[in-house]
């Protein structure tokens, strides 16, 4: 059972640095991630053979080969989070895109808002026209004056 304790500690970190990877592969520095993908991809099945294969199989295994996977798969998880911290500072945000982004839905936002103003104009000039429509009585119509245009 003892046997077994360098073997997963050194397989818990390389899935660390596994799942890291693939974590960071969905990011906007997805591309730089795929090459530490394989590698941990490959860190792992070579930190499972010891664990899978067994005992009377003759695979070189010593406690020096265990003790230097641990300390390669511990150093790969290390460098696996220092690459993401470097990446993080270093590579910026596409601005062009956010920019297009953001304007483009506040131009939605504020068309919206011109739209339900428009509507809400349209419908009370509407409502005027339709209310201040009269149609004339015969009784309030008493004639033309038109002594002022006699000659």
């Amino acid at each position: 059972m003892v046997r077994y304790v360098l073997p997963l500690a050194s397989l818990l970190l390389t899935f660390l640095a596994t799942m890291a990877c693939l974590r960071f592969l969905f990011s906007r520095q997805g591309l730089f991630w795929i090459v530490p993908l394989v590698l941990s991809l490959l860190l792992d099945v070579n930190n499972l053979i010891p664990l899978v294969s067994p005992a009377g199989v003759a695979v070189f295994s010593s406690r020096m080969t265990e003790f230097f996977l641990l300390a390669l798969s511990f150093f790969w998880y290390l460098m696996v989070i220092t690459f993401h911290y470097a990446l993080k500072r270093k590579v910026d945000r596409n601005r062009f895109r956010s920019d297009m982004i953001k304007n483009y839905t506040e131009a939605r936002f504020l068309e919206k808002n011109e739209r339900r103003a428009f509507s809400k104009r349209s419908r009370r000039r509407r409502r005027q026209a339709v209310n201040s429509y009269v149609t004339p009585d015969e009784s309030s119509f008493h004639g033309y004056d038109l002594d002022a245009f006699d000659c």
